[in-house]
């Protein structure tokens, strides 16, 4: 997440997964539970592209 107003009466409680994800793009789901309070929350992505295989990391 790249900003958020979540008020700090309660626990802080947040999930954010991407879902339904095709090469044409993707939803970004926001879930909170119990008693956390959402103003707002702004998410950013990058996109990097699908790996040959899962060890393929290579940091340069």
């Amino acid at each position: 997440m790249s900003m958020w107003d979540i008020s700090n009466n309660t626990n802080i409680r947040a999930d954010v997964q991407a879902e339904n994800i095709t090469s044409a793009g993707f939803d970004i789901v926001f879930r909170t539970w119990a008693d956390t309070q959402v103003a707002r929350v702004r998410v950013a992505w990058t996109s990097i592209g699908e790996l040959a295989n899962d060890d393929g990391w290579e940091l340069y």
